[in-house]
């Protein structure tokens, strides 16, 4: 098998709208944003009269009736959060255009993951690949959006701790083979955010290249081997099935935090670091702060086991010891007295 590869150029710095206004003058630009980020950060790139897309859904239905009524454009830019930056890649790779990536927090990766996440029935599909042409990460920019959403960005880097965990396992029950060369490189991003909690939680330049670097790491590897067992495992899985029993959406480095915690404990994988570093960091795990009980994390937990094997996901800590009522009862006993309230 050819291994893909991809290079993504970053540009890093401050006051950056000028420099991606200046790289597509005299194109005819779609930009898709936010109602309240585009008069903060429209700036430079308004002066170019471009379409401008408020983001609304991602329902594939209704992004379909968006690409067939839009006028035709040369490239299109993504300014905002996970939404706009996924928006923006659907309308590029629809109509075979280039993309710009322009951020305003980092809370997911999604200005590098290049498929697009989509839903079709309130279910995430994902589909197509896009890659731009330039990702513009503006620490002036970045530092503006609440601090939370950019230290949760940390745990889509914090979960290799689990993640790494179950692919020993997959490895020794039959499932995908070990990569000890990507094991290591993945170990070596993990201890960087755990070496950084710190200037994570103070949300300094430092912080946000390094938790960038991390998710390019991610993409770039991701695309080469075919797979994400490297960072997405039982943590990943958990949320799913909360996120099936509960029918709500999160905010995605909370409700992975929490995973990583439970299932760090599932595992006997160094839970007490994991607790502190989610402390430090300074990521709200409680379920009041998703909005939802110590019920709602308990049933979830209970269902999980048999949830990853209904879904077909690699094999994992949930695959391979049951989860009993004794350790929801432990589980939610230390969120209760560790996490029970909100902030740091």
């Amino acid at each position: 098998m050819v291994e893909k590869t991809v290079e993504y150029c970053v540009v890093y710095g401050e006051d950056l709208s000028g420099q991606l206004a200046a790289e597509v003058r005299g194109q005819q630009v779609l930009v898709v944003s936010d109602e309240q980020l585009w008069p903060r950060y429209g700036g430079a790139l308004a002066a170019l009269d471009p379409l401008v897309l408020m983001t609304r859904t991602m329902e594939e239905g209704v992004l379909e009736a968006e690409n067939n009524a839009l006028p035709a454009f040369d490239a299109a830019i993504g300014l905002g959060g996970g939404m706009a930056l996924d928006i923006a890649k659907y309308h590029a790779w629809r109509r075979g255009k280039k993309l710009y990536q322009y951020p305003t927090a980092i809370s997911v990766d999604a200005m590098f993951s290049f498929p697009i996440a989509l839903r079709r029935g309130g279910k995430v599909v994902y589909t197509g690949e896009m890659f731009p042409e330039k990702i513009y990460c503006d620490y002036a920019v970045i530092r503006t959006a609440p601090p939370v959403l950019n230290r949760c960005g940390a745990c889509d880097l914090l979960s290799c701790h689990t993640a790494l965990y179950d692919w020993q396992l997959a490895a020794q029950y039959g499932g995908l083979a070990m990569d000890g060369k990507l094991f290591a490189q993945a170990r070596a991003v993990l201890q960087e955010v755990i070496a950084n909690a710190e200037a994570i939680y103070r949300v300094d330049n430092e912080a946000i290249k390094m938790i960038m670097e991390g998710f390019r790491f991610v993409a770039v590897e991701n695309l080469r081997v075919g797979h994400c067992c490297f960072e997405e495992g039982s943590e990943h899985y958990f949320y799913y099935c909360l996120e099936a029993l509960t029918g709500k959406q999160f905010m995605h480095g909370k409700v992975i935090g929490l995973g990583i915690l439970l299932m760090s404990m599932l595992q006997d994988n160094e839970a007490d670091t994991i607790k502190q570093v989610l402390k430090t960091i300074g990521v709200p795990i409680a379920p009041a702060d998703m909005d939802i009980t110590a019920d709602d994390v308990g049933k979830a937990l209970l269902a999980s086991n048999s949830y990853v094997r209904e879904k077909g996901y690699p094999y994992s800590i949930l695959n391979h010891r049951p989860v009993t009522r004794q350790f929801v009862e432990r589980a939610l006993a230390v969120l209760n007295d560790e996490f029970g309230s909100a902030g740091r």
